[in-house]
């Protein structure tokens, strides 16, 4: 059931651990319930979203990559940026997790999930959720 080394089993040994259900702060501090579901963490911020096991590791391995910093993309996909773009570079992500496991294309706009993977990530121990220093909100592995 669990790989020590991944995201995906930290998280879930931390949630079960917590009886299946905690909160985790939002980078405003705004409390999120979040709880552990077979296909991966369900939270109260975005109704019916599940964030995936396998996306979590995708972001913690991408951030790796990327030298153990990779931005959200949160509020330029908010604000109806296009995949591919300066403002919503591929590697922040919204744009990343949009195209590789949502099924959108470079050009589209895409929906803000960031927030609530790096919110649970950070919960985890697995990374800071950091404010934006003018280039927007990024998170930094630990």
């Amino acid at each position: 059931m669990f790989n020590n080394n991944t995201a995906s089993s930290i998280i879930k040994k931390k949630l079960i651990d917590c009886g299946g259900t905690a909160y985790c702060k939002m980078l405003k501090g705004a409390p999120l319930k979040i709880w552990i579901t077979d296909k991966g963490v369900m939270n109260s911020g975005f109704d019916g979203f599940v964030c995936e096991w396998r996306i979590f590791d995708a972001i913690v391995d991408k951030a790796k990559e990327l030298g153990g910093t990779m931005y959200r993309g949160d509020s330029a996909a908010q604000n109806g940026a296009k995949i591919g773009t300066p403002e919503l570079p591929l590697d922040t992500i919204d744009a990343f997790i949009s195209v590789r496991f949502y099924g959108n294309r470079i050009g589209n706009s895409t929906l803000r999930r960031s927030t609530y993977y790096s919110a649970i990530l950070a919960w985890a121990g697995i990374c800071t959720n950091n404010r934006s220093r003018g280039k927007g909100g990024y998170i930094v592995l630990k």
